[in-house]
């Protein structure tokens, strides 16, 4: 059974194949009818962002089985992604199921061969925005980019072939959403992150982030990268024609990930490839502040509520 945050256990939704609930384990007895043997199984504490690990036990013929953990389950069009062991003569897997078209793999490393008959291996997938990296006893074997966010906050179980697969202690820890913010440097932009963007974002519970607050070393394209991949939503200022900003504001559309666009009403005409979008737009004002801080949480609470979150 998951376990929550809170400890307490509860049993998880059957959605495809038969499966056998017990104590901590979920055992997966093979497909329904005839046909395609797959095993869905669905646990109910929502969850986005975090780490997700259980243990697995295949049978005698693992290279013909997957045990995965399942993520980004979407009720509404019953698409979601697995991560984990097994499938496409692989050992270790990444890939998204469409309704309609089927599987797809997304990343796949190692030989079947590595899997071992009756062997307990320990899963541990960690989900940051769009980054997805798999840890498999202990070993990270895996890390990839999702192409666009998860369209569901349900996660579960993924068992595929025909023999039974064993799993327990399944475990959850959600992360809260995050946050990137794309804006330049200097006043006054700095004012409206710091006294604005920042503290209405915490308020409705996501972890803000701007460049100047990674520190680390390196290059820091490559942070801000990883940052717009790490987050749920980009919050971007887009009043002067900044090549940078605009370089950033691109790579988060190409992730089709959620975006906040905002300007100053004062500005010239929005270039042609953004006019379509919403945009907050304020003013430089005691009154203007007042807005722009409302209507930023009314866009960050519709955008929590789409990520599941409370």
């Amino acid at each position: 059974m998951p376990r929550t945050k809170n400890g307490s256990a509860r049993t998880f939704v059957q959605i495809e194949g038969r499966w056998k609930f017990e104590s901590s384990r979920a055992t997966y007895l093979g497909p329904t009818e005839p046909g395609t043997p797959v095993g869905v199984c669905l646990a109910p504490t929502p969850f986005r962002s975090g780490r997700a690990m259980v243990r697995a036990r295949m049978g005698a013929r693992p290279q013909n089985s997957s045990a995965r953990i399942l993520i980004g389950y979407n009720a509404a069009t019953g698409g979601y992604w697995t991560v984990g062991l097994g499938g496409y003569d692989r050992a270790y897997v990444t890939d998204v199921f469409v309704p309609g078209q089927g599987w797809r793999a997304l990343d796949l490393r190692g030989a079947a061969s590595e899997l071992l008959p009756g062997h307990v291996h320990d899963i541990e997938v960690n989900v940051t925005g769009q980054h997805v990296s798999l840890t498999v006893d202990h070993v990270r074997v895996l890390e990839s980019i999702l192409p666009s966010p998860l369209q569901g906050d349900q996660t579960g179980l993924f068992a595929w072939g025909a023999e039974e697969i064993e799993f327990s202690d399944f475990r959850i820890s959600a992360a809260e959403p995050r946050i990137f913010v794309v804006m330049q440097f200097g006043e006054p932009y700095d004012d409206l992150y710091q006294e604005v963007v920042r503290p209405v974002s915490e308020d409705l519970g996501f972890v803000a982030l701007r460049a100047d607050d990674v520190f680390r070393p390196g290059v820091i394209l490559q942070d801000i990268i990883r940052g717009i991949v790490d987050s749920d939503v980009v919050v971007a200022e887009i009043t002067p024609v900044n090549a940078n900003v605009f370089y950033k504001l691109g790579y988060a559309h190409a992730l089709n990930k959620p975006t906040i666009l905002l300007a100053n009403r004062n500005t010239e005409k929005l270039p042609f490839d953004i006019s379509g979008y919403r945009v907050i737009f304020f003013d430089d004002s005691i009154r203007g502040k007042r807005d722009i801080e409302a209507t930023l949480r009314k866009h960050l609470e519709s955008v929590r509520r789409g990520l599941g979150a409370a």
